[in-house]
């Protein structure tokens, strides 16, 4: 996959939302492509997270222990939680298909915390775990 399918894919993702076409395209050259088949495991809750996973091709079931959290699809982020919080992972994340993800590192994070980009980014990271949140508290209303 190269850099055009991806950007493609990812433009529109919440993470991105408020960035310039040429902010994305830096942003895409800093994280690097992974790809997990279906079932396989990306992280296991308790572990230490210093990673961020931006899904470009596929799906992602979080659990805890063997209840599903939420699935999760392509333009959607995981997690990010321990990245920012530095605590272990709160949930297990496995690929529910073949999928392919742009990957960016703590140290990616920390190198682009000094720039503009960094605060976009932390916002909307923000809007996410607020969207999802209220999304929680509804369901358990129900």
């Amino acid at each position: 996959m190269d850099k055009k399918e991806i950007e493609h894919q990812i433009v529109n993702s919440h993470l991105f939302q408020g960035l310039h076409l040429e902010e994305i395209r830096k942003l895409i050259e800093q994280g690097l492509v992974v790809h997990f088949k279906k079932d396989e495991v990306i992280f296991y809750q308790g572990s230490i997270g210093s990673r961020v996973y931006l899904i470009i091709q596929g799906g992602v079931g979080i659990y805890q222990g063997e209840k599903e959290i939420v699935l999760l699809g392509e333009g959607e982020i995981f997690g990010e939680m321990a990245l920012l919080t530095k605590q272990p992972r709160s949930a297990t994340a496995k690929a529910i298909k073949d999928s392919s993800f742009l990957v960016f590192s703590e140290t990616t994070f920390e190198r682009l915390l000094t720039k503009k980009i960094a605060v976009r980014l932390l916002l909307n990271i923000i809007n996410i775990l607020c969207e999802r949140l209220k999304n929680i508290n509804q369901s358990i209303r129900t």
